[in-house]
Protein backbone atom coordinates (compact mmCIF):
# COMPACT_ATOMS: atom_id res chain seq x y z
CA UNK A 1 0.00 0.00 0.00
CA UNK A 2 1.38 3.65 -1.23
CA UNK A 3 1.30 5.96 1.91
CA UNK A 4 -0.13 9.51 1.63
CA UNK A 5 2.24 11.80 4.03
CA UNK A 6 0.20 14.81 5.42
CA UNK A 7 2.55 15.19 8.81
CA UNK A 8 4.83 17.74 7.27
CA UNK A 9 3.89 20.22 10.82
CA UNK A 10 6.68 17.42 12.34
CA UNK A 11 8.70 17.78 9.86
CA UNK A 12 8.62 18.28 6.16
CA UNK A 13 9.04 15.45 3.90
CA UNK A 14 10.10 14.85 1.28
CA UNK A 15 13.01 17.74 1.95
CA UNK A 16 13.96 19.84 -1.18
CA UNK A 17 15.20 17.72 -3.55
CA UNK A 18 19.13 19.36 -3.75
CA UNK A 19 19.32 18.08 0.30
CA UNK A 20 20.86 14.82 -0.16
CA UNK A 21 23.10 15.32 -2.55
CA UNK A 22 24.36 18.34 -0.83
CA UNK A 23 24.64 16.46 1.92
CA UNK A 24 26.16 13.45 1.17
CA UNK A 25 28.65 15.23 -1.21
CA UNK A 26 29.80 17.33 1.77
CA UNK A 27 30.30 13.85 3.86
CA UNK A 28 32.23 12.25 1.29
CA UNK A 29 34.24 14.76 0.11
CA UNK A 30 34.96 18.08 2.29
CA UNK A 31 33.58 17.29 5.90
CA UNK A 32 36.49 18.91 8.02
CA UNK A 33 35.86 21.20 10.33
CA UNK A 34 35.52 24.98 10.49
CA UNK A 35 37.86 27.63 12.53
CA UNK A 36 40.15 24.45 12.84
CA UNK A 37 42.36 24.17 10.39
CA UNK A 38 45.19 25.74 8.16
CA UNK A 39 44.10 24.83 4.95
CA UNK A 40 41.88 25.60 2.08
CA UNK A 41 39.10 23.29 2.82
CA UNK A 42 38.44 24.26 6.16
CA UNK A 43 38.34 27.65 4.65
CA UNK A 44 35.65 26.88 1.98
CA UNK A 45 33.85 25.03 4.50
CA UNK A 46 33.49 27.95 7.08
CA UNK A 47 32.45 30.48 4.06
CA UNK A 48 29.49 27.73 3.01
CA UNK A 49 28.77 27.68 6.77
CA UNK A 50 29.00 31.70 6.23
CA UNK A 51 26.90 31.66 3.21
CA UNK A 52 23.59 29.93 4.94
CA UNK A 53 24.21 32.55 8.12
CA UNK A 54 23.46 35.02 5.09
CA UNK A 55 20.52 33.69 3.62
CA UNK A 56 18.65 33.41 7.03
CA UNK A 57 19.76 36.97 7.65
CA UNK A 58 17.99 37.94 5.54
CA UNK A 59 14.89 35.76 5.49
CA UNK A 60 15.00 37.06 9.04
CA UNK A 61 15.70 40.66 8.69
CA UNK A 62 18.74 40.21 11.06
CA UNK A 63 21.23 43.41 11.02
CA UNK A 64 24.07 41.55 9.83
CA UNK A 65 24.76 37.12 9.05
CA UNK A 66 26.84 37.53 12.25
CA UNK A 67 23.34 37.78 14.65
CA UNK A 68 22.37 34.72 13.60
CA UNK A 69 23.63 31.52 15.49
CA UNK A 70 22.84 27.70 14.68
CA UNK A 71 21.76 25.50 17.36
CA UNK A 72 20.44 21.43 17.36
CA UNK A 73 17.12 22.99 16.83
CA UNK A 74 14.59 25.55 17.22
CA UNK A 75 13.58 23.94 20.95
CA UNK A 76 17.67 24.10 22.05
CA UNK A 77 17.14 27.94 20.91
CA UNK A 78 14.16 28.90 23.30
CA UNK A 79 16.14 26.97 26.00
CA UNK A 80 19.01 29.26 25.34
CA UNK A 81 17.21 32.55 25.48
CA UNK A 82 14.69 31.52 28.20
CA UNK A 83 17.53 30.53 30.63
CA UNK A 84 19.76 33.10 29.12
CA UNK A 85 17.87 35.92 29.95
CA UNK A 86 15.32 35.23 33.18
CA UNK A 87 15.06 34.13 36.30
CA UNK A 88 12.32 33.40 38.91
CA UNK A 89 12.76 36.89 40.08
CA UNK A 90 11.47 37.41 36.41
CA UNK A 91 7.76 37.46 35.06
CA UNK A 92 6.90 36.59 31.27
CA UNK A 93 3.69 36.37 28.76
CA UNK A 94 2.99 33.63 26.75
CA UNK A 95 0.03 33.31 24.59
CA UNK A 96 -2.58 30.18 25.66
CA UNK A 97 -1.10 28.24 22.21
CA UNK A 98 2.61 27.60 22.90
CA UNK A 99 4.07 24.63 22.53
CA UNK A 100 5.80 22.65 25.33
CA UNK A 101 9.52 24.17 24.05
CA UNK A 102 8.18 27.68 25.20
CA UNK A 103 6.03 26.32 28.28
CA UNK A 104 8.57 23.43 29.84
CA UNK A 105 11.38 25.31 29.86
CA UNK A 106 9.60 28.16 31.91
CA UNK A 107 8.31 25.46 34.45
CA UNK A 108 11.57 23.65 34.77
CA UNK A 109 13.27 26.85 35.84
CA UNK A 110 10.38 28.16 37.97
CA UNK A 111 9.85 31.69 35.92
CA UNK A 112 6.71 32.92 36.14
CA UNK A 113 4.09 33.35 33.48
CA UNK A 114 0.68 34.74 32.15
CA UNK A 115 -0.95 33.22 29.85
CA UNK A 116 -2.22 35.92 27.45
CA UNK A 117 -6.07 34.39 26.20
CA UNK A 118 -7.18 33.65 22.35
CA UNK A 119 -10.02 33.62 20.75
CA UNK A 120 -12.49 30.83 19.78
CA UNK A 121 -9.75 30.69 16.31
CA UNK A 122 -6.65 30.85 18.39
CA UNK A 123 -5.91 33.72 17.73
CA UNK A 124 -4.46 35.96 20.81
CA UNK A 125 -6.44 38.65 22.52
CA UNK A 126 -4.40 41.68 21.98
CA UNK A 127 -6.25 43.97 24.24
CA UNK A 128 -5.83 41.38 27.01
CA UNK A 129 -1.90 42.06 27.06
CA UNK A 130 -1.71 45.63 28.74
CA UNK A 131 -3.91 44.55 32.00
CA UNK A 132 -1.29 40.93 32.39
CA UNK A 133 2.03 43.27 32.90
CA UNK A 134 3.41 43.97 35.49
CA UNK A 135 6.28 45.63 37.47
CA UNK A 136 8.30 42.12 37.14
CA UNK A 137 7.44 41.46 33.46
CA UNK A 138 10.15 41.26 31.24
CA UNK A 139 9.59 39.65 27.25
CA UNK A 140 6.34 38.58 25.49
CA UNK A 141 7.07 34.42 24.49
CA UNK A 142 4.84 33.65 21.64
CA UNK A 143 4.87 31.00 18.35
CA UNK A 144 4.43 32.44 15.22
CA UNK A 145 2.07 30.28 13.98
CA UNK A 146 -0.01 27.24 16.11
CA UNK A 147 1.19 23.77 15.29
CA UNK A 148 -2.57 22.61 16.62
CA UNK A 149 -5.04 25.01 14.29
CA UNK A 150 -2.59 26.42 11.85
CA UNK A 151 -3.18 29.96 13.03
CA UNK A 152 -0.86 32.47 12.08
CA UNK A 153 -0.54 35.33 15.27
CA UNK A 154 -0.49 39.32 14.41
CA UNK A 155 3.27 39.30 15.30
CA UNK A 156 4.11 43.09 14.19
CA UNK A 157 0.81 43.90 16.81
CA UNK A 158 2.28 42.30 19.70
CA UNK A 159 5.65 43.34 19.23
CA UNK A 160 4.57 46.99 19.41
CA UNK A 161 2.79 46.21 22.25
CA UNK A 162 5.66 45.28 23.49
CA UNK A 163 8.06 47.90 22.94
CA UNK A 164 5.65 50.38 24.23
CA UNK A 165 5.89 48.74 27.60
CA UNK A 166 9.86 47.85 27.08
CA UNK A 167 9.17 44.63 26.93
CA UNK A 168 11.22 41.72 24.67
CA UNK A 169 9.39 40.10 22.05
CA UNK A 170 10.80 36.48 21.23
CA UNK A 171 9.00 34.69 18.42
CA UNK A 172 9.30 30.96 18.07
CA UNK A 173 9.23 30.26 14.38
CA UNK A 174 9.06 26.50 14.10
CA UNK A 175 5.97 26.20 12.24
CA UNK A 176 7.08 29.09 9.71
CA UNK A 177 5.05 29.80 6.85
CA UNK A 178 6.85 30.69 3.59
CA UNK A 179 3.31 32.87 2.64
CA UNK A 180 4.61 35.41 5.22
CA UNK A 181 6.94 37.77 6.46
CA UNK A 182 8.86 37.63 10.14
CA UNK A 183 11.73 40.14 10.18
CA UNK A 184 13.50 41.06 13.39
CA UNK A 185 14.07 44.68 11.92
CA UNK A 186 10.81 45.48 10.63
CA UNK A 187 8.80 43.64 13.02
CA UNK A 188 10.14 45.10 15.94
CA UNK A 189 11.04 41.50 17.10
CA UNK A 190 14.26 41.27 19.72
CA UNK A 191 15.07 37.67 18.86
CA UNK A 192 13.50 34.60 16.63
CA UNK A 193 14.16 31.06 17.41
CA UNK A 194 13.66 28.74 13.76
CA UNK A 195 14.44 25.30 12.88
CA UNK A 196 15.82 24.30 9.31
CA UNK A 197 13.50 21.01 9.01
CA UNK A 198 9.88 22.16 8.82
CA UNK A 199 8.72 24.50 6.08
CA UNK A 200 12.61 25.57 5.04
CA UNK A 201 12.67 21.88 3.63
CA UNK A 202 15.71 21.46 5.52
CA UNK A 203 17.22 18.21 7.41
CA UNK A 204 16.71 17.61 10.90
CA UNK A 205 19.27 18.31 13.23
CA UNK A 206 19.73 22.19 12.68
CA UNK A 207 17.87 25.52 14.02
CA UNK A 208 19.19 28.08 15.34
CA UNK A 209 18.67 31.88 16.66
CA UNK A 210 17.99 35.34 15.17
CA UNK A 211 19.22 37.75 17.69
CA UNK A 212 18.95 41.71 17.88
CA UNK A 213 22.03 43.13 19.27
CA UNK A 214 20.46 44.36 23.11
CA UNK A 215 19.78 40.23 23.38
CA UNK A 216 22.87 39.61 21.84
CA UNK A 217 24.84 41.22 24.67
CA UNK A 218 22.09 40.47 27.56
CA UNK A 219 21.46 36.39 27.37
CA UNK A 220 24.26 34.15 28.83
CA UNK A 221 24.72 30.73 26.76
CA UNK A 222 24.45 27.73 28.59
CA UNK A 223 27.18 25.72 26.70
CA UNK A 224 30.96 26.64 26.82
CA UNK A 225 33.52 25.35 24.82
CA UNK A 226 35.95 25.69 21.90
CA UNK A 227 34.83 27.81 19.25
CA UNK A 228 38.23 28.04 17.08
CA UNK A 229 38.24 31.50 18.25
CA UNK A 230 40.33 33.00 21.63
CA UNK A 231 41.47 29.93 22.23
CA UNK A 232 44.00 31.69 24.73
CA UNK A 233 40.65 32.57 26.84
CA UNK A 234 39.54 30.62 29.17
CA UNK A 235 35.84 32.34 28.91
CA UNK A 236 33.61 32.33 26.29
CA UNK A 237 34.55 34.91 23.77
CA UNK A 238 31.58 37.45 23.57
CA UNK A 239 31.43 38.39 19.78
CA UNK A 240 28.53 36.90 17.60
CA UNK A 241 28.57 34.10 16.47
CA UNK A 242 31.16 32.18 18.36
CA UNK A 243 29.37 33.17 22.18
CA UNK A 244 26.56 30.73 21.57
CA UNK A 245 28.41 27.92 19.23
CA UNK A 246 30.40 25.90 21.72
CA UNK A 247 31.90 23.30 20.10
CA UNK A 248 31.57 21.58 16.08
CA UNK A 249 28.45 22.47 15.00
CA UNK A 250 26.05 20.32 12.47
CA UNK A 251 28.11 20.90 9.49
CA UNK A 252 26.52 18.61 7.05
CA UNK A 253 22.82 19.61 8.18
CA UNK A 254 23.84 23.18 7.74
CA UNK A 255 24.88 22.49 3.96
CA UNK A 256 21.82 20.82 3.59
CA UNK A 257 19.70 23.89 4.67
CA UNK A 258 21.31 26.12 3.03
CA UNK A 259 20.78 24.36 -0.33
CA UNK A 260 17.61 24.26 0.68
CA UNK A 261 16.92 27.81 0.95
CA UNK A 262 18.23 28.06 -2.59
CA UNK A 263 15.67 25.85 -3.75
CA UNK A 264 12.88 27.86 -1.81
CA UNK A 265 14.24 30.38 -3.15
CA UNK A 266 13.37 29.67 -7.17
CA UNK A 267 10.40 27.86 -6.57
CA UNK A 268 8.62 29.94 -3.63
CA UNK A 269 5.76 31.25 -5.41
CA UNK A 270 4.97 27.85 -6.47
CA UNK A 271 5.48 25.90 -3.09
CA UNK A 272 3.41 28.47 -1.12
CA UNK A 273 0.77 27.85 -4.22
CA UNK A 274 0.80 24.39 -3.93
CA UNK A 275 0.53 24.08 0.13
CA UNK A 276 -2.64 26.86 -0.01
CA UNK A 277 -4.38 24.52 -3.04
CA UNK A 278 -4.05 21.46 -0.88
CA UNK A 279 -5.31 22.81 2.12
CA UNK A 280 -8.26 24.29 1.23
CA UNK A 281 -8.67 21.25 -0.42
CA UNK A 282 -9.05 19.39 2.36
CA UNK A 283 -10.04 21.96 4.35
CA UNK A 284 -12.90 22.48 2.53
CA UNK A 285 -14.23 18.62 2.40
CA UNK A 286 -13.56 18.76 6.76
CA UNK A 287 -16.27 21.99 6.93
CA UNK A 288 -18.70 19.67 5.07
CA UNK A 289 -18.32 16.40 6.98
CA UNK A 290 -21.06 16.43 10.36
CA UNK A 291 -19.57 13.77 11.69
CA UNK A 292 -16.94 15.73 12.51
CA UNK A 293 -15.40 19.60 13.61
CA UNK A 294 -12.16 22.00 11.97
CA UNK A 295 -10.51 23.11 15.70
CA UNK A 296 -9.16 26.86 14.41
CA UNK A 297 -9.82 29.12 11.73
CA UNK A 298 -12.13 27.94 8.81
CA UNK A 299 -11.18 29.80 6.25
CA UNK A 300 -7.78 30.18 4.70
CA UNK A 301 -7.07 33.61 5.43
CA UNK A 302 -4.31 34.07 8.45
CA UNK A 303 -4.12 30.23 8.54
CA UNK A 304 -0.67 27.95 7.90
CA UNK A 305 -1.51 24.20 5.92
CA UNK A 306 -1.66 22.57 9.49
CA UNK A 307 -5.39 21.26 9.86
CA UNK A 308 -6.68 20.16 13.11
CA UNK A 309 -9.91 17.97 13.44
CA UNK A 310 -11.72 16.67 16.24
CA UNK A 311 -13.59 13.35 15.85
CA UNK A 312 -16.58 14.01 19.06
CA UNK A 313 -18.12 10.82 18.62
CA UNK A 314 -15.54 8.61 17.91
CA UNK A 315 -11.66 7.87 19.61
CA UNK A 316 -9.76 10.20 17.63
CA UNK A 317 -6.62 7.69 18.19
CA UNK A 318 -8.14 4.91 16.15
CA UNK A 319 -9.50 7.32 13.71
CA UNK A 320 -5.97 8.25 12.98
CA UNK A 321 -4.86 4.64 13.14
CA UNK A 322 -7.97 3.76 11.22
CA UNK A 323 -7.05 6.09 8.17
CA UNK A 324 -3.82 4.56 8.47
CA UNK A 325 -4.55 0.97 7.66
CA UNK A 326 -7.72 1.99 4.83
CA UNK A 327 -5.37 4.63 2.75
CA UNK A 328 -1.93 4.31 4.40
CA UNK A 329 -2.42 8.69 5.53
CA UNK A 330 0.42 9.29 7.75
CA UNK A 331 -0.79 11.73 10.50
CA UNK A 332 -0.09 12.84 13.85
CA UNK A 333 -2.91 12.21 16.69
CA UNK A 334 -3.05 13.57 20.30
CA UNK A 335 -2.05 16.71 21.85
CA UNK A 336 0.98 17.49 19.61
CA UNK A 337 2.97 18.97 22.47
CA UNK A 338 0.72 22.01 23.17
CA UNK A 339 -1.18 20.75 25.95
CA UNK A 340 -1.93 24.78 26.81
CA UNK A 341 -3.60 25.52 23.25
CA UNK A 342 -5.76 22.54 23.49
CA UNK A 343 -6.84 23.44 26.93
CA UNK A 344 -7.45 26.57 25.36
CA UNK A 345 -9.42 25.47 22.28
CA UNK A 346 -10.98 23.01 24.33
CA UNK A 347 -9.58 20.16 23.17
CA UNK A 348 -8.12 18.87 25.98
CA UNK A 349 -7.00 16.03 26.86
CA UNK A 350 -8.88 14.28 23.86
CA UNK A 351 -6.57 16.13 21.85
CA UNK A 352 -6.96 15.99 18.01
CA UNK A 353 -6.15 14.60 14.80
CA UNK A 354 -3.65 16.96 12.83
CA UNK A 355 -3.38 16.86 8.81
CA UNK A 356 -0.69 19.22 7.59
CA UNK A 357 -0.22 18.79 3.91
CA UNK A 358 3.27 20.04 1.94
CA UNK A 359 4.87 21.69 -0.86
CA UNK A 360 5.03 17.77 -2.73
CA UNK A 361 1.29 16.66 -1.47
CA UNK A 362 -0.84 16.45 -4.98
CA UNK A 363 -4.72 16.34 -5.48
CA UNK A 364 -4.73 12.94 -5.78
CA UNK A 365 -3.20 12.67 -2.71
CA UNK A 366 -5.87 14.95 -1.30
CA UNK A 367 -8.77 13.16 -3.02
CA UNK A 368 -7.60 9.93 -1.49
CA UNK A 369 -7.34 11.19 1.78
CA UNK A 370 -11.31 12.42 2.10
CA UNK A 371 -12.34 9.06 0.63
CA UNK A 372 -10.40 7.19 3.05
CA UNK A 373 -11.82 9.63 5.99
CA UNK A 374 -15.69 8.80 4.04
CA UNK A 375 -14.73 4.94 4.22
CA UNK A 376 -13.49 5.86 7.85
CA UNK A 377 -16.65 7.39 9.23
CA UNK A 378 -19.00 5.14 7.62
CA UNK A 379 -17.30 1.77 9.35
CA UNK A 380 -16.70 3.39 12.45
CA UNK A 381 -19.98 3.34 15.60
CA UNK A 382 -19.79 6.35 17.35
CA UNK A 383 -19.25 5.86 20.84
Amino acid sequence: MSTIYLDNAATAWPKAPTVADAVASFITHDAVNTGRGAYDRAWETAGRIDGCREKLATLFGAAESRNVTFTLNVTHAINTLIAGLFTSADHVLVTAMEHNAVMRPLTHLAIPYSLIPCDEDGRILLDEIPRLITKRTRAIIMGQASNVTGTIQRVREVASIGAHYGLLTIIDAAQLPLSSTLSLKDDGIDAIAFTGHKSLLGPQGVGGMVLSERVARTVTPWAYGGTGSKSDLLTMPEFLPDKFEAGTQNLPGIIGLSVAMDYIQENKEAIIKREQETTERLLSYFLSEERLQVVGPKGMEGRTSVISVDFPFLDNAQVAYELFLDGGIEIRVGLHCAPTAHQAMGTFPRGTVRFSPGYATTDEEIDRTIESCRRVLDRLKPQ
